[in-house]
């Protein structure tokens, strides 16, 4: 297995991809990007494409990993307008939707489905969940400094549509002396938007979604450190102020416990109802759009576009809920001929999941079209067992 992690980070630091050009390609630029994922760690569709599916539990379970089988999708499109004053400066708006949910279902539920509780006499777990979906609105401007520096920044406004912080419901199922079982926790929801309304089918106040906006700042600058060689950086998403939500949505599973323990005096065991509660209160909850930090460089042997490399590195944290920064790696390979078609190749890792890529882009100078595909999974090993998927399309329109 750590051979395995060794030979993914190598890879993360030689290879991932996505279209790149160094100098601006149109002068007036509109366009549009959409792109979403899915990812897991346990099944693949090689697991269900097969003439006779069979169904091996006990198999399934020996592959989960302790923490559980984890789920993930995503969401990232845009649209833009962009306007670049030859390579000096430019600027530009764009507007978007971003961001991911996560869960993750505990490996000793499939130890208690395929094992029983013979072997087991104390199970538990937690069924947990969190993520975030923004939408923002945001200008960038960037410029030319002397001859080998290039800055940029870029403001925001934004606004969470909708915005889960990490919360579980646990179990447990305990039959050492006798037959004990129970099921409670919570998950929070909370949106700028009545829940209550939206559930109901009735219309919502969606204005009301700006009177909470949060901002930040985004901040990227590169450097030609040799004519083969620029290195740069990129912070994204400096908190200035945060997003003020006053909507939340709270389901919750209480009390219910079963006592194994009348069975041994020959009483009727009661087994109460599972009961699934939802509240609707208002409230005033903060919320920051994850921190991001990136170093990078951009090699090119031949001291031309036409084939580069970006290694990078960095983190990202997630403010305020207690969940460990997660560690990015990553480098492209591209290939540019004549500023006509863009190549895209790679694997990276990022917010924890394996990401394989390839791409294409064709320029026509007033018409681009970008297309990209790729394979991802939370399990290096599984990554490319076809367990997770993402696409992303393109179009921008420019002279």
């Amino acid at each position: 297995m750590k051979k395995y992690i060794l030979l993914g980070l190598l890879l993360s630091s030689i290879l991932s991809l996505q279209v790149y050009a160094e100098k601006p390609r149109r002068f007036v630029e509109f366009g549009l990007d959409v792109g979403v994922g899915l990812a897991n760690n346990l099944t693949g569709v090689r697991d269900i494409m097969k003439k006779n599916i069979l169904l091996d539990l006990n198999a399934l379970s020996d592959q989960i990993k302790s923490d559980g089988v984890s789920v993930n999708t995503d969401i990232d499109s845009a649209v833009f307008f962009k306007f670049n004053a030859g390579e000096k400066w430019g600027f530009g708006i764009s507007s978007g939707v971003e961001g991911a949910i996560n869960g993750t279902i505990p490996k000793s539920l499939f130890t208690l489905i395929t094992e029983g509780n013979i072997n087991h006499h104390v199970l538990e777990g937690d069924f947990t969940v969190f993520g975030s979906i923004f939408a923002d609105i945001a200008i960038e401007a960037h410029a030319q400094i002397g001859k080998r520096l290039r800055v940029g920044i870029t403001p925001a406004m934004y606004v969470p549509l909708i915005y889960i912080p990490k919360s579980s419901i646990g179990y447990g199922l305990y039959t050492e002396d006798s037959l004990a079982a129970k099921v409670t926790g919570e998950i929070k929801v909370y949106s700028p938007f009545s829940l209550e309304q939206i559930r109901e089918g009735e219309s919502s106040d969606y204005s009301k979604a700006l009177e909470g906006k949060g901002f930040d700042l985004s901040l990227h600058g590169e450097y030609a450190l040799f004519p083969i060689l620029d290195v740069g950086g990129t912070v994204s998403h400096i908190p200035l102020s945060g997003a003020v939500l006053s909507n939340q949505m709270t389901v919750s599973m209480k009390d219910f416990k079963i006592d194994g323990s009348k069975l041994l005096t020959d009483q009727n065991l009661e087994i109460p109802d599972l009961e699934i509660q939802e509240e609707y209160t208002t409230a005033s909850y903060r919320v920051f759009r994850p921190l991001r930090f990136d170093v990078y460089g951009l090699y090119r042997p031949f001291k031309v576009n036409f084939f580069t490399l970006r290694p990078n590195i960095g983190f990202t944290h997630v403010i305020g809920e207690g969940i460990p920064p997660y560690f990015n790696a990553g480098l492209e390979l591209r290939l540019s001929v004549l500023r006509l078609l863009f190549f895209h190749l790679g694997t990276g890792y990022e917010e924890a999941i394996w990401r394989h890529r390839v791409g294409l882009a064709l320029n026509l100078r007033i018409l681009e079209l970008d297309v990209e595909a790729g394979l991802r999974s939370q399990d290096f090993e599984k990554s490319f067992n076809m367990q997770g998927f993402n696409l992303a399309v393109g179009v921008r329109f420019g002279f």
